[in-house]
């Protein structure tokens, strides 16, 4: 009788440390992104941090924590040329009287010996910049870019062109956009409307493909002991004819005084909204034009640098393919698991001992 209890006993004990050592395993916390280095965030042109869009990555910063990872989220200002913002992205930006993360705050306060960087648009470019130019690249093991134009923006050009050829055309657009974005970051930063109009024409010209290919990139090689990759996004569908027509309408709205009302400045949702209402256009527009395939304001053949890791069209059921925000989640899985893309980019950036 003794000897069933202490059988029993044992075999029960046995089930129970086997359990534990189960359970135990089940609720570990996940450690998959935990790369050997921090990751640093970088935003593209335009974004600035609101209440429903506090950072340019939603949804991207939490599934990457939640995997292990070390994630900083940086700010530079929205509008101005990638050599301005890639000061800022190092030593620090204001906007609306906070003061953001930068690339020398986050190092001090890690204390970490390299970084993994992660750019999207103009991200990709500004960060570039401060790696070859700003003196950080022993401190940075990895650049990722993302929808980023390292041989320029066929749509900033084609504006930039219209621009000048159309003057009147330019001053009545940015009439139409300052009563709704100049005059909100004009507030915010307290620069003048002015300097916020010259900024955004600079940002147009310094994203051309002219100012990238025979300025930008001679003066920004790639350093050596960085690891540089990218991925892109494209639209499936390129309806040439519907640009037009949509172009010509804009025209017509604009001479007309119908220009359809901006959303709130304060909304980051509405505003990503809005704009991605035109990016179909952009995208045939720029497919009209020779550009090939694109995502409304970047063309995949700018979009590669360093080792290509593809283009993303979405699923097989995405009949229009991915936008220059589908990129960064901004739809929120709406269109492809980019959540899921980024925490396997991390991952191999982990297996890469990165």
């Amino acid at each position: 009788m003794k000897k069933a209890i202490l059988k029993r006993t044992v075999w029960s004990s046995f089930i129970v440390i086997v359990l534990c050592v189960l359970l135990s395993s089940a609720w570990a916390a996940d450690t998959s992104c935990k790369t050997k280095y921090p990751i640093i965030l970088a935003h593209g042109m335009g974004f600035y941090p609101t209440s429903t869009l506090p950072n340019s990555f939603p949804g991207i910063v939490e599934a990457l924590r939640a995997c292990g990872a070390t994630v900083y989220i940086t700010q530079v200002e929205p509008l101005g040329t990638s050599a301005e913002k890639a000061k800022q992205f190092v030593d620090g930006y204001t906007f609306n009287g906070v003061k953001y993360g930068n690339f020398k705050g986050i190092k001090a306060a890690s204390g970490a010996a390299k970084f993994n960087i992660i750019g999207h648009s103009q991200g990709g470019l500004y960060t570039r910049y401060a790696i070859s130019n700003l003196g950080i690249a022993p401190y940075v093991a990895s650049l990722t870019t993302v929808d980023s134009p390292h041989r320029g923006s066929l749509i900033d050009s084609i504006t930039a062109m219209q621009a000048k050829l159309m003057p009147d055309l330019a001053t009545k657009l940015m009439a139409a956009v300052n009563p709704y974005n100049y005059d909100y970051l004009s507030k915010a930063t307290g620069e003048s409307v002015a300097t916020i109009a010259a900024k955004a024409q600079a940002n147009q010209e310094d994203l051309s493909v002219k100012n990238m290919t025979l300025k930008f990139n001679p003066n920004t090689p790639n350093k050596a002991g960085v690891y540089y990759q990218s991925f892109s996004c494209a639209y499936k569908v390129y309806d040439t004819l519907k640009s037009t027509v949509e172009g010509l309408k804009q025209i017509i709205a604009l001479y007309t005084n119908t220009m359809p009302k901006q959303p709130n400045p304060e909304d980051g949702m509405a505003i990503a909204n809005f704009i991605q209402a035109g990016m179909p256009n952009y995208a045939a527009t720029c497919f009209q034009y020779g550009g090939g395939l694109g995502d409304g304001l970047v063309q995949v053949d700018s979009a590669k640098w360093g080792t290509y890791l593809g283009t993303q069209f979405g699923p097989w059921y995405n009949v229009k393919g991915l936008n220059h925000f589908d990129a960064i989640n901004i739809n929120k899985g709406a269109t492809w698991d980019a959540v899921g893309y980024y925490v396997q980019l991390v991952k191999d950036l982990k297996a890469k001992g990165f």
